[in-house]
């Protein structure tokens, strides 16, 4: 049985019950290393904020809400380089 690290034991476990361990470590939302230690990535992390606690659902709102971050962020860079 792997090692949660403790410190996103919470986050870890949160994801887990949401899309199971495979799953995640799948899509490099948690690792394990070489000791057996299973950490929360920053994509693992930025799941749980950005799709989680939104309430994002379907895999169009999840493709919209990228979108859209994508777009502001390059609105905003346009205009800091202006």
């Amino acid at each position: 049985m792997p090692v949660l690290d403790f410190q996103n034991m919470q986050q870890i476990q949160r994801l887990t019950d949401i899309l199971g361990e495979e799953e995640c470590k799948r899509l490099g939302f948690l690792f394990e290393d070489e000791r057996g230690v299973v950490t929360l990535s920053t994509a693992g992390l930025e799941y749980l904020i950005d799709i989680e606690a939104r309430g994002i659902r379907t895999i169009a709102e999840a493709y919209a809400a990228g979108y859209q971050c994508a777009a502001e962020f390059h609105s905003t860079a346009n205009e800091n380089h202006a």
